[in-house]
């Protein structure tokens, strides 16, 4: 988006992205699985490039996209709306002080801010300058007014009846103040945050909320369930067909790069296979996912097209719920946790064609993560012995914890039958599917009978923030370093199902305000440590991410972050 040079916030060592024809059939496994060779669409080999160097594209023409799942809340902002599908349809549509690169690097967006630094250390002050002719496609210009509502509403001493994903950061921030027409924005914190640039990720406009009602009437309601009139982004919904499809066209408006498609679909396909095929028929022209090893196949059938794969900052894992009537106890969970085979999960899903892509052995940081110029990353499943496959060692928790082996079903320590387990997961995923049925098979050797609960994209995230599940299986991001974790560990957090953690609430606290980054990492490790022990958290692997679109077209990348391929909407065309 426009120009981007900036503050490198994170990288990941492992990260390779690679852009190959489909019509050489991924040619071997390294391209599969992610090496830097690109194969044009003759066969040949092209040699190494870079695969996220911008293209000269022409002006004009349409793009569809495939989803998975239409949009139920309207509010990106919104425990509800802040999913990964929700979250990419809808980025085309806001301004967004920050960018993530396809390396990984953070940087400043300069179509929205001419800068944003922090002026200040004590008490810390950020200050925001936004571009002088940055406006809404309304016309009304982008200012202090459209920061200040943002904050106010993820913040629960102004609003605490806003239903926002995050409040940490946020509720940090004492004033908020603007001067040069409301163009320069001065914002001071309570205390040091260190992700401060994590924050206003999507900036609402504050005079469509007036329009709504109060803070909380206009947040939970008016955001959350109007289609956007009005637009901060290249594109402006021009209809959209509740299951069916979305449309945007070119925000007249728009103050960055001029955008080169003139109309971006958005069409809801269910199925990832599904999705493959539509394209194949020509229904779509674009398909973004995680592979699957059927889908891959799919994929090598088809001519002419370009496939683009990567990892990303986003990991699947298992997490167990840590309340109720069974899952409270720890003995249960940690075999549950010691009898699991992660290494298994990953060989039978990922491993069948990205071979090469390692298992996690944290739920804090990425294998190969960086930050500042530290190498976060630490195999604390290890320590704690998660994921090992240990049939005998889960056993003896449980007999040492009361429990007994009758036959193949388990018996509680006051002698009745442990009830059948749910196991949560997204239907719609198939990935998600598979790691489901793989775990319950593996506790079948302990007496637990696991029953899958495939839920659709509707219920799936009110059941995970309800609690309705004993195991689920889910990804989360980790772009937005202790924020990342907090949405789902903090005690009363807006993803919470229930854990809660002294010592968790305190690391995460320290983790947001320590600007010392070897500090910080240690900290982060520390939570790690606390979150692995109490089983609440499995991590498997990071998430790696599949885009196939015919050559044509151009500058359509796999992007790392959690706001996905939609962040450099405005540059995607077509090649003549």
């Amino acid at each position: 988006m426009s120009t981007r040079s900036g503050l490198i916030v994170a990288s990941l060592g492992l990260l390779a992205v690679v852009g190959v024809s489909a019509c050489s059939a991924m040619a071997d496994d390294d391209d599969a699985n992610g090496s830097t060779g690109t194969t044009d669409s003759t066969g040949d080999e092209a040699g190494t490039t870079n695969p996220a160097e911008v293209a000269e594209v022409v002006d004009g023409g349409t793009l569809t996209i495939a989803a998975t799942s239409p949009i139920v809340d309207w509010n990106p902002l919104s425990a509800a709306g802040d999913t990964t599908g929700q979250r990419q349809q809808q980025w085309p549509l806001y301004p967004h002080p920050f960018l993530t690169n396809p390396d990984t690097t953070v940087v400043v967006n300069e179509a929205l801010l001419v800068s944003a630094e922090v002026i200040a250390d004590d008490p810390m002050t950020v200050e925001y300058r936004i571009q002088p002719d940055a406006v809404w496609s309304d016309g009304t210009p982008i200012t202090v007014d459209d920061f200040a509502y943002t904050q106010a509403v993820q913040d629960p001493a102004q609003c605490p009846e806003c239903s926002a994903a995050f409040t940490e950061g946020y509720s940090l921030i004492n004033t908020v103040d603007g001067s040069d027409d409301g163009r320069t924005v001065t914002m001071v914190f309570d205390e040091p945050f260190a992700p401060w640039q994590s924050l206003f990720n999507y900036i609402l406009p504050a005079h469509v909320a007036d329009s709504y009602g109060d803070l909380a009437t206009s947040f939970n309601e008016g955001f959350s369930t109007n289609v956007p009139a009005v637009s901060g982004g290249p594109y402006v919904v021009e209809d959209y067909t509740d299951g069916v499809s979305m449309t945007m066209v070119k925000n007249p408006e728009w103050y960055g790069e001029p955008a080169h498609l003139d109309t971006i679909i958005t069409r809801y396909i269910t199925g990832q296979g599904e999705q493959v095929t539509a394209l194949q028929n020509g229904e779509v022209q674009l398909v973004y996912q995680t592979p699957t090893l059927d889908t891959l196949e799919q994929v090598r059938t088809m001519s002419g097209m370009t496939v683009t794969m990567g990892s990303t900052l986003t990991y699947y894992h298992l997490g167990m719920k840590t309340t109720g009537d069974v899952m409270s106890d720890p003995a249960l969970r940690t075999a549950i946790a010691t009898a699991l085979d992660f290494e298994d999960m990953r060989t039978r899903t990922i491993g069948q064609f990205a071979p090469d892509q390692p298992l996690m052995k944290s739920s804090v940081h990425i294998p190969g993560q960086v930050v500042g110029d530290i190498d976060a990353y630490r195999e604390n499943t290890d320590v704690v012995g998660m994921g090992i496959g240990d049939i005998e060692a889960a056993i003896s928790v449980l007999e040492d914890a009361g429990y007994t082996l009758d036959g193949d079903q388990l018996v509680l320590p006051d002698g009745s039958p442990l009830r059948e387990l749910t196991f949560l997961t997204l239907a719609t995923d198939d990935l998600r599917m598979e790691l489901a049925q793989i775990a319950q098979q593996q506790l079948r050797p302990l007496g637990i009978t696991i029953v899958i609960d495939p839920a659709d994209g509707s219920r799936y995230s009110p059941a995970l923030r309800d609690g309705s599940f004993d195991i689920m299986a889910t990804g989360t991001a980790l772009d937005l370093g202790p924020l990342s974790m907090q949405q789902w560990y903090g005690t009363d957090a807006p993803r919470s199902f229930g854990y809660s953690s002294a010592e968790a609430d305190r690391l995460l606290a320290e983790a947001s305000s320590e600007l010392d980054p070897a500090r910080q990492v240690e900290l982060m490790n520390e939570l790690d440590l606390t979150l692995l022990g109490d089983g609440v958290v499995m991590p498997l692997f990071a998430s790696p991410w599949m885009a196939v679109h015919p050559d044509e077209y151009r500058n359509i990348f796999v992007n790392p972050s959690k706001y996905g391929t939609t962040m450099n909407v405005e540059q995607w065309g077509r090649v003549e």
